[in-house]
């Protein structure tokens, strides 16, 4: 009888110890690109299912300077042709703006629109895991986390399943910066991003893309901690196809130059002589107003 009940400890243990082991794999991982050293830094996984799972992308939209924004500071945020009101509001009553750079409550400077409008205040389940670094509201550079607050990533990016299933959305928005090896400091850099959203096919079982390239946008470099917020409307881009993403389940997002640039490589394995590399440095990762499930 010892036995036996000594038998099941183990077992429960043994349980109890894989769960252990995945919180600290992923509280090592979480670290492990943050070493100071750029080429070690950079993410790159893409989850199984988004790579051997995934059928021909459905649609394609295209995303620009026509029906997107770009917001790089204060005055940005309250420029009405920027955010469809109310969204850059605090308070929508009293007309009270967002804080771009402020916490959230912040003394004499309002609310902050990161920490306000974060997936993990959304829904918790986006807590956990190494890219809850993307969801947490912190825009740019705190002078605080540094390196743990971004995702560094170069050309082929990153692909991953949300930890529910998009229920409802009304805007895209990404906050980032570029960066490269050099001392050259405060400068744009014209690139097209691609962000993808998969949608589960339950009968089918495979994942299905729905593409959104967006086209020709000027990101600022080496600009220390300051970033740059780019987005859309899904009502905008998509119009009458809009509810085609309801109960999208994934994200990736990649990379390439919009112009040519001699001196660049955006492959983190590339080992030209003569050529520096360069990564996109993303901060957040914004569906404002969604809803999970």
């Amino acid at each position: 009888m010892k036995k036996r009940n000594l038998l099941t400890l183990l077992v429960a243990t043994s349980f109890v110890l894989t769960g252990c082991m995945n919180d600290v794999s992923e509280l090592y991982e979480g670290h492990a690109y943050d070493t100071g050293v750029f080429l070690q830094n950079f993410y790159s996984t893409w989850n199984d299912d988004l790579v051997n799972r995934v059928a021909p992308v459905a649609k394609t939209y295209q995303v620009t300077s026509a029906n997107s924004f770009q917001i790089n500071n204060q005055d940005d945020l309250e420029n009405p042709n920027k955010l469809w009101a109310p969204d850059a509001f605090a308070n929508s009553q009293t007309e009270e703006y967002y804080s771009l750079l402020a916490d959230t409550p912040h003394e004499h400077t309002g609310y902050g629109y990161g920490p306000s409008n974060n997936l993990i205040g959304i829904d918790s389940s986006f807590a956990r895991g190494f890219l809850s670094r993307l969801y947490d509201g912190r825009l740019h550079c705190d002078g605080i986390t540094y390196a743990q607050t971004r995702v560094q990533i170069d050309g082929s990016g990153y692909g991953a399943l949300f930890p529910k299933e998009l229920m409802t959305y009304r805007y895209f928005a990404l906050s980032l910066r570029g960066a490269d090896e050099t001392d050259n400091y405060n400068f744009d850099v014209d690139v097209n991003i691609d962000v993808t959203f998969y949608v589960y096919d339950h009968t089918n079982a495979i994942y299905v893309p729905y593409l959104f390239q967006m086209q020709n946008f000027p990101i600022m470099t080496n600009s220390g901690g300051q970033t740059s917020l780019i987005g859309f409307y899904f009502a905008g881009v998509m119009g009458a196809d809009i509810n085609l993403l309801r109960r999208a389940s994934g994200l990736s997002i990649s990379f390439e130059f919009a112009t040519d640039y001699e001196d660049y490589t955006i492959d983190r394995n590339d080992t030209t002589e003569g050529k520096d590399h360069f990564a996109l440095m993303l901060y957040e990762v914004l569906l404002p107003k969604s809803s999970w499930n």
